[in-house]
Parts: C-alpha cells; sequence; structure tokens
C-alpha cells in the first residue's frame, strides 16, 4: 500500500477537491481538570482546550475518580484541598486501581515533602498557586511526552481561547 504525503497547506484546507480523503484527525490527548474553584478549573481547562488538547473539568476529588471509572484520559490537573476527596487522596486511590496516567497537582496547599519523595504516587509535575500558564503548558506537554510520546499538536496556538471546555455533571 503506497502512502501518500500531502503537504500541511494541503491538508489544512478542507475545500480542496481533488478527490483525497479528508485528513484522519491526530489524536489529540484527553486531560481531566479537577478543581473546586470554578475560575481556576474554568481558567486551566481554557488555557488547555486552546492549546490543543481535549478537557474534561470535575468539580471535586469524587468527581474526578467517578470520570477516570468511565472514561481514558492521557493526563489528570489536579489540586489538593477538594470536597469529598483531595486530590492526594484521589491519586492514591488511582494508582492502587493500578492506573498510571500521569498526574500534575496545581494547588495552593499540599504535604510538600511526601508529594516529592514518594514514588507510590508518581507525581509528574507539582505547580504550587498561583502558577505561570507558560509552566502549565510546558508541565502539561512534558507530562505527556514522558508518558505517551508526541502527543501534542502545533495547532493550538492558533485556536481561539473562548474555546469551551466539558464540564462533567
Amino acid at each position: 500500500m503506497k502512502t501518500e504525503t500531502i503537504s500541511r497547506e494541503k491538508r489544512m484546507n478542507p475545500r480542496d477537491t481533488d478527490g483525497l480523503e479528508p485528513p484522519v484527525p491526530a489524536h489529540r490527548p484527553g486531560i481531566l481538570v479537577a478543581d473546586d474553584d470554578e475560575g481556576i478549573r474554568y481558567l486551566i481547562s481554557t488555557v488547555l482546550t486552546s492549546a490543543g488538547f481535549d478537557v474534561n473539568a470535575a468539580s471535586d476529588g469524587q468527581q474526578a475518580w467517578e470520570a477516570l471509572l468511565h472514561v481514558h484520559y492521557d493526563l489528570l490537573v489536579t489540586d489538593n484541598e477538594m470536597p469529598r476527596l483531595p486530590g492526594i487522596k484521589l491519586i492514591e486511590r488511582i494508582r492502587e486501581e493500578g492506573m498510571s496516567l500521569p498526574v500534575i497537582i496545581a494547588s495552593g496547599t499540599f504535604p510538600g515533602e511526601r508529594v516529592r519523595n514518594d514514588p507510590q504516587l508518581q507525581i509528574a509535575a507539582v505547580l504550587p498557586k498561583p502558577f505561570d500558564i507558560g509552566k502549565l503548558l510546558d508541565s502539561v506537554r512534558q507530562a505527556l511526552q514522558a508518558c505517551c510520546g508526541d502527543t501534542t499538536s502545533d495547532q493550538g496556538t492558533s485556536r481561539r481561547l473562548d474555546a469551551s471546555p466539558t464540564l462533567i455533571r
């Protein structure tokens, strides 16, 4: 089977009618954002969606846990201080179940030494709030690269910042 190489311009123009099949979309990594602060949750979700990721959001650790049981995600970005199930407990539960997805903690409060030194938790990055958006994006890309290979696209820079992430209800 011969594979045809199509230039980027050709792939990006949906009006071309030269008989070529439309390209199969590249895998967009799925990210679950768990934070009880609606503003922070919206900010993180919107930034990640704008960068080209598929993002769902949960308003607490229990809601995130339930989502993880039903949907495959490539990464979890979680706060620590949340009702019903704190971030650290959520991560412990994830690891107890044998889930290997990378986790980034973005929180104003967390047990620092435990988070950094507990190999069982397998934390990809810790971002103390307030954090820089560039640092968040770098941490997300590094975590995904480490676990999944090159899964990010360069489309993110041209995406609108008002893209809407999916809120899990």
